[in-house]
């Protein structure tokens, strides 16, 4: 190329208070919409004009979209000359484009901020872009790469945040959803008026094609369909869950990403890598979530009690039937590894990471009450995925240093059965009767331990598998026709089991010796954590210090939901 051209970058900042800023699920799902629509149909739609392409418009779904990308001839390389723009991605509240002046990057971000403050009033999107030094240098994309991401970091704390757009001088009317200063009167199902803002209005006008679109992910073919009517899914199931589960060690692979690729790639080869690994990523996802679909809900159901708020790249956030949630999950991890080591992009970069051909994925999972804040519920199951994430410092890559992750899978859960405790550093004290006794074993590895005999911490991944918790669960179920747990024992009572509980929470000993005054009668065996069988705790070493684990009281908070 005879000049450098530049790298744009557009982003949306703060989605989790923007998606989840109000406990009403259409305002979440139309939140999620317009994030998503912020790095894709306003980027297509303005590169579109701006390199005269109307067939970039010409979209319906998120396959559609990742053909055009692909396509050379609607998206062509900066190289040729003919086009200002490429994409290089546009993927939710995210997109990378190449431009091939200052003018075009500029007006550019103009397009598509000015759209974002008519049709997503409270929504955080920026662009920054830096020139590219030297196009024919090789690196030279992957430095621009790092340097636009600084920028934009340094530009956020000088410019205003969302909330500075909504003045309340003169004094206007709170929104009876979001808080913000109304702007409208909206009509309820009760038919009488309420204040609405101009954000909550917004969020509630993209719901339905934010619907539409989730819905296109399953293929025609998957059975059975997602629910349509969201208020129904509130309405009809006893619990709901807030499922959000995120990729692990992704961030890590596009800081190093020109490393992964081995040899010193042109800028062109890095593009390609870079796109498809992105659009991969994506496909995979979607697969996981369908399979995950056909997998947890049976053929002949009506409708699917789950709607899907986020689905792409390697985010998943989903609103559920609560006694689904833990198998769902368990199953889009699952098939989730399985979809990258199919990969070419994903499997060869992955091999380069992890000396393994596949990414693993860590899921957080809060199961509510109906009417629970919706915020609340995430802001849990956001610390319940950072709880999962904790297996990225314990399965690791053997004699790694830095230490590097090793492709594992993990879930955390919590049953939120009294609202008081929300805060899951206090949940988790709560179940520490002693220094070093713990209530809990969670999180759990769903990667099957076949897959991680080269890692370093498979003892730990043994110990903490998801198969331990369900075979404790399925030793807890009673037969339908009789009072025999399923391996024909005889069924531990409730009051036994509530006896048990009460035991652990006065310490070891106390459990230990609630166990031995049962375990005959009720052949608890099974239950026991030890060799020798004697005690419902297993012990483990950390940094010197013995502490001591069970799974017991995790099997009974599951039993209702696995």
């Amino acid at each position: 190329m005879t000049a450098s051209p530049y790298l744009v970058l557009l982003e949306t900042s703060g989605n989790q208070n923007f998606i989840f800023s109000t406990n009403k699920l259409k305002e979440n799902i139309g939140a999620s919409e317009l994030t998503y629509r912020a790095g894709t149909t306003w980027v297509l739609d303005a590169v579109a004009d701006i390199n005269q392409t109307p067939e970039l418009r010409k979209w319906g779904n998120s396959q559609e979209l990742r053909q055009i990308l692909r396509n050379k001839d609607l998206n062509p390389a900066i190289e040729q000359g003919n086009k200002p723009l490429e994409i290089i991605i546009a993927t939710s509240g995210k997109a990378l484009i190449l431009s091939r002046t200052k003018e075009d990057a500029k007006d550019l971000i103009r397009r598509v901020t000015q759209r974002a403050i008519a049709e997503a009033p409270g929504l955080n999107l920026s662009g920054v872009f830096v020139p590219i030094q030297d196009w024919d240098q090789t690196n030279s994309l992957d430095t621009a790469i790092q340097d636009v991401h600084k920028t934009f970091e340094e530009t956020q704390p000088y410019r205003p945040t969302a909330e500075a757009r909504f003045l309340r001088l003169p004094i206007i009317a709170d929104c009876s959803f979001s808080g913000l200063p109304a702007s409208r009167l909206e009509h309820t199902p009760e038919n009488e008026q309420v204040p609405i803002s101009q954000v909550s209005h917004s969020k509630r006008e993209a719901a339905k094609a934010g619907i539409r679109r989730l819905h296109q992910i399953p293929s025609e073919n998957t059975t059975p369909k997602l629910i349509n009517n969201i208020n129904q899914l509130e309405g009809d199931v006893e619990w709901l869950a807030i499922v959000h589960a995120d990729g692990n060690g992704l961030g890590q692979i596009f800081l190093n990403f020109a490393e992964c690729l081995g040899t010193a790639p042109s800028n062109r080869e890095y593009i390609s890598s870079y796109r498809e690994f992105s659009l991969e990523l994506d496909e995979c996802t979607e697969a996981a979530f369908e399979k995950a679909i056909q997998e947890t809900f049976k053929p002949n159901d009506k409708a699917v009690p789950l709607v899907p708020l986020i689905v792409g790249g390697d985010d998943l956030t989903v609103v559920c039937d609560g006694k689904a949630a833990l198998k769902f999950t368990q199953v889009f991890l699952t098939q989730f590894e399985a979809e990258t080591e199919q990969k070419r992009e994903i499997s060869k970069i992955a091999e380069k990471q992890f000396s393994i051909n596949r990414l693993s994925a860590c899921a957080g999972i809060a199961i509510i009450k109906p009417h629970f804040p919706f915020s609340v519920a995430y802001e849990l199951a956001e610390s319940l995925i950072k709880s999962a994430k904790s297996v990225k410092q314990t399965i690791i890559k053997p004699n790694s240093k830095p230490i590097t992750p090793f492709p594992c899978s993990a879930i955390d859960f919590h049953i939120l059965y009294d609202s008081t405790h929300i805060d899951l550093e206090r949940i988790r004290r709560n179940l520490q009767p002693e220094a070093t006794t713990y209530l809990y074993n969670r999180p759990y590895v769903v990667t099957e331990l076949d897959k991680l005999k080269s890692a370093e911490g498979k003892d730990w991944a043994s110990q903490h598998h998801w198969s331990r918790l369900c075979d404790r669960v399925t030793r807890l179920k009673s037969d339908p026709d009789g009072d025999q747990d399923r391996d024909g024992g005889v069924k531990l009572p409730s009051s036994q089991s509530h006896a048990l509980r009460t035991a652990l929470f006065l310490g070891r000993e106390a459990a230990n010796a609630q166990y031995a005054l049962i375990k005959g009668r009720y052949s608890l065996e099974r239950f026991a954590e030890d060799d020798e069988k004697k005690s419902l705790f297993y012990q483990s070493q950390d940094k010197g210090q013995i502490n001591f684990h069970t799974t017991f009281l995790d099997a009974l908070d599951a039993q209702e939901f696995l």
